[in-house]
């Protein structure tokens, strides 16, 4: 009886478990698989801090090669990264993977398109004003909210001040017209850190301006369900 219960419960586990989960119930390719070491700190370290694992190391390199390769189109190249909730380490991973591409030699600017939540500025340790909002309403330029990093070839443009209707920000033609500038700042990726699917309409807006969206769950963390809707948004 007791093994029976075990099974049983287990049946009943439909999170996301192993790397070979998300393709087959999702039918999308895995990239990579990050650890979670530091991830419950809100992510509290990145590839540009002394002391990180080398395993964290080894598995943003693996999905730097794996993002390139998923990426052939020529110009500035637009990923959005989401995750369907909260705390499954998106921003974490955000960071991280444009660190990891500017560490080999691509040209990167990160945006903190969370602007109900923001976290990128802190994690790269740069203001969060003047930021993305500022110049969404023309109160600022690019040259000013466009900050360099300690990473060479990485620049980061915070959230700035919280707006009282992102989703519309995000989603006019002036944003539009934005990203599509960065064409002439010779740019290699342009990185979006979003707000999770299931919470607000943020990433759905942004996920239609973009070349690819990147999209992050959580193990033993993400029922399958939940992914699943989170997808048919997208």
């Amino acid at each position: 009886l007791a093994c029976g219960l075990a099974f049983f419960l287990e049946y009943l586990d439909d999170r996301f478990k192993l790397p070979e989960d998300v393709e087959k119930h999702l039918g999308l390719p895995f990239l990579a698989l990050v650890p979670a070491a530091g991830m419950e700190s809100a992510g509290a370290w990145s590839l540009s801090s002394p002391g990180v694992p080398p395993g964290v190391v080894e598995a943003f390199r693996a999905l730097r090669t794996n993002v390139l390769f998923a990426s052939a189109a020529s110009g500035v190249r637009t990923v959005v990264v989401t995750s369907p909730g909260v705390g499954e380490g998106k921003t974490a991973v955000a960071v991280n993977l444009a660190i990891a591409l500017a560490q080999s030699g691509q040209r990167v600017l990160i945006i903190d398109g969370d602007m109900r939540r923001p976290r990128v500025h802190a994690l790269l340790d740069v203001p969060r004003e003047p930021g993305l909002s500022h110049l969404r309403v023309g109160t600022a330029d690019i040259a000013d909210v466009a900050h360099k990093t300690s990473v060479p070839g990485l620049f980061v443009l915070p959230a700035g001040r919280r707006p009282p209707n992102p989703a519309e920000l995000l989603g006019s033609r002036r944003f539009h017209d934005m990203l599509r500038q960065f064409d002439d700042r010779h740019l290699d990726w342009v990185i979006l850190a979003s707000p999770p699917i299931l919470a607000v309409t943020d990433s759905v807006v942004l996920s239609h301006l973009v070349s690819g969206v990147l999209f992050v769950v959580g193990a033993d963390m993400t029922r399958r369900e939940v992914a699943r809707t989170a997808l048919k948004l997208l």
